[in-house]
């Protein structure tokens, strides 16, 4: 009896050693493909994938590649229905076209249990919304901000402006043949002059609907964004370097870095760059501030990218376990030291001692900084809406034609009007 009852007890035991070993096996097992486009904060991600499988036992098999490759493998996944990302990478301006085509999975009720839920910023989170749900978590939020060669403006006797139209007498006051008093994106393109465009468009009261997200008639054809318009070529045209208008993000570093431009306004993905004192004889020299204001508030521009679950994904629950790790408060702390990522979306990242550190080398307050223009930009500050690229690059190649007098302010925005209703139907 003894001998049955330990050789039955025995057998229980070793049942249950291999049945945990089988369960450790099939964690091991367990493979995530994760598919980002190259940025700083993704190939930080790739560098530490080990931690992710070390707390869960699931393997994340992340690949980081060229944008445009990004976006011809995604459309033939997701339309081919292949299953073979289980993790996407998502720009905030395709959240709705990719809901609306059934290619991501709402993730609202993973994100209302998560216990740090409030620690997320509050307009990159707005961004990856759509009809009441969550659709992802972001992971980097680019955010607005001016900079000022303040020698330049002390010796004029300026201040630094704090509204477009003072931005106006600034440059008036400071701008020389040597170095012109303002740069800022020109080239067209949703990306690009559009992601500039907006915050003086909001600034003076304009928009791009009349009363979006309930009624899309087009609005850009208004006496506010004329206001703005006529604002942004006039710092352009008057104040900016030869060639100014066809300036790009790349261009304004190069001209700022080398002491040709004393103001600009965009994103900290650029701005951090140009107080970068390796790179920038003048870098001691710029100081960097919230984006100017107009009559109807301050809008600094926002770029959000965030981590979604495809709707074809093998294990949703193994997919958003990868995304909550991705976009904790310990990892983007960790990418933050390691990398060169001033664009995080968890707000208690910014009172980490060695991050402070590491980016009060930038600027003293420039966390502080970012963290407010993050909290007062608006998540729909581009419209997340489905035809939003094709409507962005519309608006972008009749805001160029106006800096370059190709057209007239008025003509160009009536020729935005039309176009913007014809994309959307009106």
């Amino acid at each position: 009896m003894y001998c049955i009852t330990t050789r039955r007890l025995m057998a229980a035991a070793l049942a249950g050693v291999l049945a945990l070993q089988s369960g450790v096996a099939l964690a091991q097992d367990k493979t995530l493909n994760v598919l980002l486009f190259s940025m700083p904060v993704t190939r930080g991600l790739q560098a530490i994938a080990g931690d992710f499988e070390k707390e869960t036992g699931i393997k994340a098999n992340i690949e980081v590649i060229g944008q445009d490759v990004f976006e011809n493998r995604i459309t033939l996944s997701f339309t081919g229905r292949t299953g073979d990302i289980d993790v996407v990478h998502m720009p905030a301006i395709q959240v709705q076209r990719w809901v609306e085509a059934g290619w991501i999975n709402p993730v609202t009720e993973q994100f209302d249990a998560l216990a740090d839920k409030d620690d997320i910023l509050k307009g990159p989170l707005e961004s990856l919304q759509a009809e009441g749900d969550t659709y992802g978590l972001p992971f980097f939020a680019d955010v607005g901000l001016m900079a000022y060669r303040k020698d330049i403006l002390d010796a004029k006797g300026q201040k630094p402006p704090t509204t477009w139209d003072e931005m106006l007498t600034v440059a008036a006051a400071i701008h020389t043949p040597e170095t012109a008093a303002v740069a800022l994106r020109a080239a067209p393109g949703q990306g690009f002059n559009m992601f500039v465009f907006p915050m003086l468009m909001w600034a003076y009261g304009g928009k791009f609907f009349a009363n979006y997200p309930d009624d899309f008639t087009p609005a850009i054809n208004s006496p506010e964004t004329l206001k703005a318009l006529q604002v942004y070529t006039e710092l352009l045209t008057k104040y900016g370097p030869e060639g100014v208008g066809r300036f790009n993000f790349p261009e304004i570093v190069a001209a700022v870095q080398g002491g040709k431009v004393a103001m600009t306004v965009d994103g900290t993905s650029i701005t951090s760059q140009l107080v970068d004192k390796e790179k920038s004889p003048v870098a001691d020299k710029i100081v960097l501030a919230l984006p100017p204001s107009g009559p109807a508030g301050r809008f600094p521009a926002i770029a959000v990218h965030g981590l979604a679950v495809p709707s074809d994904a093998k294990d949703a629950e193994a997919s958003f376990k990868f995304i909550q790790w991705a976009t904790s408060a310990a990892t983007m702390t960790k990418i933050a030291i390691n990398e060169a990522y001033p664009d995080f979306t968890r707000a208690s990242v910014a009172s980490d001692p060695k991050v402070v550190e590491k980016y009060s080398a930038i600027q003293s307050d420039f966390l502080d900084l970012r963290i407010q223009a993050l909290n007062e930009a608006k998540g729909d500050y581009r419209p997340l809406i489905s035809t939003w690229p094709e409507i962005g690059a519309a608006l972008g190649e009749n805001i160029n034609g106006a800096l370059n007098g190709m057209m007239s302010p008025e003509d160009a925005l009536e020729a935005a009007q039309q176009e913007m209703s014809d994309i959307v139907g009106q």
